[in-house]
């Protein structure tokens, strides 16, 4: 055999290594889609029943929605920055996850202002793999976790930057009701095509359903009753965490 040929070979089974290695197992999530939908009030009762989530962790929610037009300002990404930090994504001492510095974090998002002013007019319904693309260039350049793992982080910025097509993914509610684990591998190819996959195989076609869509409309418009009711995402979002409360 030439040693050309044997190069080859070796070349061709590199990148066989390497797509495996950032390759995310198939899974189908259509019962867990069925849960939510058949179960989508019963769901929707326990998670406001449960009282977990108030205080802090709303408020810097709801602010960082309402100054999203101004993306890479930093009234919107202080509040951005204060969210994550009060939903648990910033431990003290030793142990658990750890944010980056508020600096590091602007400096990563100034120049994707204008991807995501681009992405904020996305609509669910009507994703491509452009659309795609974009959002994983954005994904993959946003640095605000100082622990290894990205997809938790990373979609909970973008969810308030973002709201209409990221969802905020976490390893207790998200990755353990769809996925039975909350195991993530540290690499951004990887986590990026997980996450994908999570939004597009279970909360699109959620909140594509005509029925789950008549039942969050409803509820997104009793705003003092159901405040962390947002965007149809983020009710896609609550129901999963009350599917286990």
């Amino acid at each position: 055999m030439k040693l050309t040929d044997l190069y080859s070979q070796a070349r061709q089974a590199h990148i066989s290594v390497k797509r495996t290695a950032h390759s995310v197992k198939v899974m189908s999530y259509d019962d867990k889609v069925k849960n939510i939908l058949i179960n989508a009030e019963k769901y929707h009762q326990s998670y406001y029943k449960a009282e977990t989530f108030r205080g802090p962790s709303l408020y810097f929610h709801q602010r960082a929605l309402e100054t999203r037009q101004a993306p890479v300002s930093i009234s919107h990404l202080e509040y951005v920055y204060a969210t994550l930090a009060s939903w648990g994504m910033h431990r003290m001492g030793k142990g658990g996850s750890k944010m980056q510095s508020f600096l590091t974090f602007q400096r990563s998002t100034e120049i994707l202002q204008d991807k995501i002013v681009e992405a904020q007019k996305f609509n669910f319904h009507e994703m491509n793999e452009v659309k795609w693309g974009l959002l994983k260039e954005i994904f993959q350049k946003i640095n605000v976790m100082a622990s290894g793992t990205s997809l938790v982080g990373n979609s909970k910025v973008m969810h308030h930057m973002l709201p209409n097509i990221i969802p905020p993914i976490d390893r207790e509610y998200t990755l353990w009701f769809l996925r039975g684990n909350t195991t993530i591998k540290n690499d951004l190819d990887y986590e990026w095509q997980l996450m994908k996959g999570i939004i597009s195989e279970f909360f699109i076609p959620v909140a594509c359903d005509t029925g789950f869509q008549s039942k969050a409309e409803k509820w997104m418009a009793r705003k003092e009753e159901y405040p962390w009711d947002t965007s149809i995402l983020k009710v896609v979002d609550n129901l999963v965490i009350g599917s286990k409360k």
